[in-house]
């Protein structure tokens, strides 16, 4: 990938300010942390943006890089195997499978160990030793989330966020182990450049969830106060998704910056996305471009030219499907967060 050009970028105030994090923005640009949600059709080029955007969280703020990753077929970060730190829960091991495209219809692939394809494969004990502990400056990791959800109930009940019915524990879904990580962020740190990339954002908040008995509702609020607070406690959050719709409003309602991507128009004239009570678009201007292109804006300003980005080659030859089981372990007991 090339470097990072400030230059071409447009939008003074918007996009620069967007790279280059400081705690001290001044008038021209924000302080802290920021947020976006990128929204597109199918092979409009989301994965390969959120690619780019880590590349230049790391070369330009040395941030710590974290791919909210999924078990089975959903493994987009490939391309970045080679510097990749594959973060995995305590007691579990990961069994990866290369399904080469092309071939043989039926051939279910050639197991590898998942260590010969990634840079390193590390394990954490609850959700503060993957902060504090396993998490690197400048680093791409690709997590893991715990069955277990170890540590989340802890962060939760020291924080000053409590809702009634909300409890982690064994057995709920996996996916709800990001709410707890996510409030273990913004509740204790660390507090310096943290980026999380989450592909298919609404497949973790989507609208229209309701309560039930693993308290989702009140689990998707809970990480949306934790997004609210990214800013002011230096998380980068780059959510990506089909349509705006699909995002809960709990989320949206705190995420202000936006990415058109191509295949789709642009909020323009008297529309606007959830959260935002006016765009300055007047025209379509997304509909038409190219993969690798999009228009990034808030309610104040937006790029034109749009932002552009390369495509990124694999470095095998077909897809990677990584699936966890339980390893042969002592159980781990968790004591103040922390595993002991």
């Amino acid at each position: 990938m090339p470097k990072f050009d400030p230059d071409q970028f447009s939008a003074a105030g918007l996009v620069p300010a967007f790279w280059n994090h400081t705690w001290d923005g001044g008038r021209n640009q924000p302080s802290g942390g920021v947020e976006w949600f990128a929204t597109g059709p199918p092979n409009s080029g989301k994965t390969t943006l959120a690619l780019r955007a880590a590349q230049i969280d790391m070369e330009v703020n040395n941030s710590r890089v974290v791919w909210r990753a999924a078990t089975g077929s959903r493994s987009e970060w490939l391309p970045y195997a080679p510097v990749a730190h594959v973060c995995l829960p305590k007691g579990y091991d990961a069994t990866a499978r290369v399904v080469p495209k092309g071939g043989d219809r039926n051939s279910v692939g050639k197991e590898v160990p998942l260590e010969d394809v990634v840079r390193k494969v590390t394990h954490y004990s609850d959700v503060m030793d993957l902060n504090l502990n396993v998490l690197q400056d400048g680093v791409f990791h690709v997590v893991y989330p715990d069955p277990e959800m170890r540590g989340c109930q802890w962060v939760y009940e020291e924080s000053d966020k409590v809702i009634d019915g909300v409890e982690f524990q064994h057995g709920d879904p996996v996916d709800h182990w990001w709410f707890g990580w996510a409030l273990s962020l913004v509740e204790r740190g660390p507090f310096d450049w943290t980026t999380w990339i989450c592909d298919e954002v609404a497949s973790l908040a989507r609208e229209g969830v309701s309560k039930d008995q693993y308290a989702t509702l009140q689990k998707v609020q809970l990480a949306g106060t934790a997004v609210e607070d990214f800013r002011k406690n230096g998380i980068i959050g780059l959510f990506f998704g089909h349509k705006d719709k699909h995002l809960h409003n709990l989320w949206t309602d705190r995420i202000r910056w936006r990415v058109a991507m191509n295949g789709t128009a642009n909020p323009h004239g008297g529309s606007a996305p959830k959260g935002f009570e006016s765009v300055p678009m007047e025209e379509d201007i997304a509909s038409d471009l190219d993969i690798g292109e999009a228009v990034m804006y808030n309610e104040q300003a937006f790029t034109w030219p749009p932002i552009t980005w390369p495509e990124i080659s694999k470095p095998i030859h077909g897809e990677l499907k990584i699936y966890l089981s339980e390893a042969d372990r002592d159980t781990a007991t968790v004591a103040g967060g922390v595993s002991v």
